[in-house]
């Protein structure tokens, strides 16, 4: 009886480190391959600005019960005239901003149905402030008025009557 068990025990192992590498490598996300060069840019700035909903801001800045990593981001709100709120972040802000949002929307596991994340709203935040970082071709200058994104519908609304 034991030398039919042994063959039994074997793939048994065999299929519990399977599934063992499959869910750890599950864990993990699938951040942007220009993620860290993102990262880099973002804490080299002075300030950063971004105008969009009051919503979109504490949906995606919001660490409350959450997975993930739990980052310090201090920011300042003013409300525009337009109905947006212009956040202010520094560059160092901004960078755990940009892990919070990569976690959230790149795939972060989630305890509650063990799937990954994918929010909408983190995406769509990540996407916007990364097209700006990825066109900053040097450190602007200090006179400069801030790098900014505006992140709300009209926005796209705009991008697709082009």
């Amino acid at each position: 009886m034991s030398s039919s068990s042994s063959p039994h025990r074997a793939r048994l192992f065999g299929v519990l480190a399977l599934l063992a590498a499959v869910f750890v490598s599950g864990c993990s996300t699938d951040s942007p391959p220009q993620h860290s060069e993102r990262l880099q840019k973002a804490a080299g700035l002075k300030t950063f600005h971004v105008q969009t909903t009051k919503e979109l801001w504490a949906k995606t800045s919001d660490q409350t019960g959450r997975d993930g990593p739990d980052l310090e981001l201090k920011s300042t709100t003013k409300e525009l005239d337009n109905g947006l709120v212009q956040v202010e972040l520094t560059g160092v802000d901004l960078a755990n901003y940009l892990r919070i949002l990569d976690y959230m929307a790149h795939g972060g596991t989630d305890s509650k149905n063990f799937g990954k994340h994918h929010s909408a709203e983190s995406i769509r935040m990540y996407d916007e402030i990364a097209s700006v970082l990825d066109g900053i071709t040097k450190r602007p200058d200090p006179k400069d008025p801030p790098p900014h994104v505006v992140v709300d519908t009209a926005y796209l609304d705009a991008k697709n009557k082009k």
